[in-house]
Order: structure tokens, then C-alpha cells, then sequence
């Protein structure tokens, strides 16, 4: 029997990582699958035989970057047509990317290509008509939040919430002392991570204004705080370094052990996005800060369905943390929440014990074993409905 050849997209840092961890997941359960696509370095690293690497070249977040590129995504788009139209691959696995991943779902569907959809695209925040072309092109989605589950499947959409992948991502191996001793950080002064984001465009729009705040939060108390930045993989240590250079504040900017060294943190000022989360499990109070071009900014307003746009906030169902956007994402904005709650440990308590009951909404470990579950269900021939059913004994 020929083996099963399963197309992936994936098209940032985040989605990429998932992805990569997805495939590892499918070759326990079958050695012999193979798998192209578009994605990144880890799932290159995953023996993925990419067309393009589109998280380096594509990792497009609003609306100025499609306009931009909007001739690149054509041409890519067509390029995936005619991939899925010679090649026949047994399934189209599509991870978030919506604006990309949605075209290339009806494309499959077209072709009569099993869709499973990987990561839910944020159409409870907004752009809910999506839902629509989700239920006639998606063979199977596969949410990482319970409430995305009940909301397909209300809407005829087969959802199986299979758990969020952080979960098993995150494994610490040092404890707080240990990272301070390693990274020679104060025990004397409190740590505050700045996470500025995985992208050019977002390292540009946040870094400074995380920086002016910094600088604020040292005029306001001297020596009592030291700051640092966890790097994403897919930032240049000269982009980093242009901005810091430019304030007189003490950032140190940290390769290795990221997790561990945000586990330790006293506080993190967060872009935005899976990082909130992140931040969330490791039981770290922060401030959420987001900026976008201008005509991002007005459609956003236009259509965002829910009054929060951190994933920390949207899975609470409340407000667990500050959030800072647009033009009120400012260093003295940030300085002040910041400060308020570092000076308050009823309320750092609190936070902490929120940020406790998000993390444990998330569901168990164990989100890509049983997402390689329901996929390897879906390539044996197995109706969307009847892998729905089954979903809940997977382990």
C-alpha cells in the first residue's frame, strides 16, 4: 500500500511550531507518512518538504501587508492549486493563516480533498461570515478552546477541541534561583520580561514604547528593576539592538532556556497573541500591548466582535489583565499599569489566581497526540462525524 502524503500550511512563527509538532506526533502513529507545504524552519525540521518557506517571506498580520504582497499571494496561491491538482495529496492539514488557509481550503474541497483545519481562525473576534465558507469547505476542525467547539458545532461545523499544544511545549527545567544564578540576574531587583512580538513589523510598532516605559518605570524607582528580552528565533539581534541602543535602560536579550527565563519573570509587558497565553500559564502578571497600521486599526474597530483582544482576556471571559492598544499603547501608559500592579499585592495575587483558572480552561497535555489521532482517522476513511464522536477517548 502506497503511504499517505498529507499537505500542511502554516504561515507564522507560532503556527509553524505547532505544525512541526503535529507532523512528529503523526510519525509515531505511522512511520511512513510524507508531508509537503508551505510553512517554516520547524517544520522543514520536521521533514516537511516545503514549496517556500512563507514564515520568513509571508508572516502577514492587518491589511497593509496583503495589499503589499498581494501580487506574491496570488502567484503563491495559484502555485498551491496546481500543487493540489498534480500531486492529490490524501489530506490538506491548514494551520490558522485564515486569509491564505480559507482559499486554499475551498481549493481541496474542489479537488475532493479531505480539509482538516488546525488552530481556529479568530472568527469569534471577528470576520464571524467566515464560519460560513468554514462549513462548506473543512472536512474537520480541530479547536484549542472548549468554547470554539460548542460555537462550530452550533454553526454545523464537525469541531473537536482537542487542547491547547502550549501545554506540552512549555516544560521548564530550571527553577527561579537557578535562572538568576545562570543569567547573572539581581536577586535584589524584580525581572520584567519585554515581548515585543516575532515579526519586523511588530518588533518596530512595540519595542520603543515598551522601552520608553522601561525607562520611566527606572525614573520612578531607581534600582529596583532590571529587564529582559526572551528573543523569538525569527528576530534579528541587530533589529533588537537598534532600538535598545537608543534608551538608557539595561535589557539584556536572552537565546536560551526562554521558558525558563519567563517563568522567572516579576512581570512582562506582552504583544498581544500567543505570547499572552504563554505568559498565562506560567502564572506571569503583564500588561497587553498591541499597535497596527492605521488602516488596520479603523477595519478592527469596525469588526471586532468582542471587547478584548488578548487571549488571556477572550478566554477569561473578563478582564484578568490591562490591555493597552493603539494609541493609548504608550511608555507612559505601560509605566503606570505596570507600576499600579507591581505596587498592589492584593492585586498581584489576584492576577495570579486568574491567570491560574485560564490556564487550567485549556484543557489537558496531550493536544497533538490527539489532534494526530483524529487526522490519522480522517486518512483511514473515517466520516468527520464519526471522528467527532470518537474524539473524546482519544488519549
Amino acid at each position: 500500500m502506497p503511504s499517505k502524503h498529507i499537505f500542511l500550511i502554516a504561515g507564522e512563527n507560532s503556527g509553524d511550531l505547532h505544525a512541526s509538532n503535529l507532523v512528529k506526533s503523526l510519525l509515531r502513529l505511522d512511520g511512513s507518512l510524507r508531508f509537503s507545504g508551505l510553512g517554516g524552519p520547524q517544520m522543514a525540521a520536521a521533514d516537511v518538504i516545503l514549496l517556500k518557506d512563507i514564515v520568513k517571506g509571508l508572516a502577514i498580520v492587518g491589511v497593509t501587508p496583503v495589499i503589499r504582497n498581494f501580487a506574491l499571494i496570488r502567484r503563491l496561491l495559484e502555485q498551491v492549486r496546481e500543487f493540489l491538482t498534480e500531486q492529490r495529496p490524501d489530506a490538506v492539514i491548514l494551520v490558522d493563516y485564515p486569509g491564505f488557509n480559507l482559499r486554499v481550503a475551498s481549493m481541496a474541497h474542489v479537488l475532493n480533498i479531505p480539509v482538516i483545519y488546525y488552530i481556529s481562525p479568530q472568527i469569534w473576534a471577528w470576520h464571524p461570515t467566515r464560519i460560513s465558507r468554514i462549513r462548506q469547505t473543512v472536512d474537520l476542525m480541530m479547536v484549542l478552546f472548549p468554547f470554539e467547539e460548542e460555537m462550530y458545532r452550533r454553526a454545523g461545523v464537525h469541531a473537536v477541541h482537542v487542547g491547547h499544544p502550549l501545554l506540552d511545549i512549555m516544560r521548564l527545567t530550571m527553577d527561579r534561583e537557578e535562572v538568576f544564578q545562570k543569567f547573572g540576574f539581581d536577586p535584589a531587583k524584580k525581572l520584567i520580561g519585554l515581548l515585543p512580538g516575532s515579526r519586523k513589523p511588530e518588533i518596530v510598532r512595540h519595542l520603543p514604547v515598551m522601552l520608553e516605559a522601561c525607562e520611566r518605570m527606572m525614573a520612578a524607582r531607581p534600582d529596583q528593576f532590571q529587564f529582559v528580552i526572551p528573543r523569538s528565533s525569527t528576530v534579528p539581534h541587530e533589529l533588537l539592538h537598534k532600538y535598545i541602543e537608543r534608551f538608557p535602560v539595561p535589557v539584556r536579550i536572552v537565546d536560551q532556556y526562554r521558558y525558563n527565563v519567563r517563568s522567572a519573570l516579576d512581570f512582562a509587558i506582552v504583544k498581544s497573541g500567543t505570547s499572552t497565553l504563554e505568559t498565562a500559564i506560567l502564572l506571569t502578571p503583564m500588561v497587553i500591548v498591541y499597535k497596527v497600521s492605521f488602516i488596520t486599526w479603523i477595519l478592527a474597530k469596525m469588526f471586532i466582535q468582542i471587547p478584548w483582544i488578548g487571549l488571556v482576556n477572550i478566554v477569561a471571559g473578563t478582564r484578568v489583565v490591562p490591555e493597552l492598544v493603539q494609541n493609548e499603547a504608550t511608555g507612559a501608559n505601560i509605566s503606570r499599569a505596570a507600576l499600579e500592579i507591581l505596587s498592589d499585592p492584593e492585586r498581584l495575587a489576584n492576577t495570579k489566581f486568574q491567570l491560574e483558572q485560564v490556564k487550567g480552561s485549556l484543557g489537558r497535555p496531550g493536544a497533538s497526540r490527539r489532534a494526530a489521532r483524529c487526522v490519522m482517522e480522517i486518512l483511514s476513511g473515517r466520516p468527520a462525524e464519526e471522528v467527532v464522536r470518537m474524539a473524546a477517548s482519544f488519549e
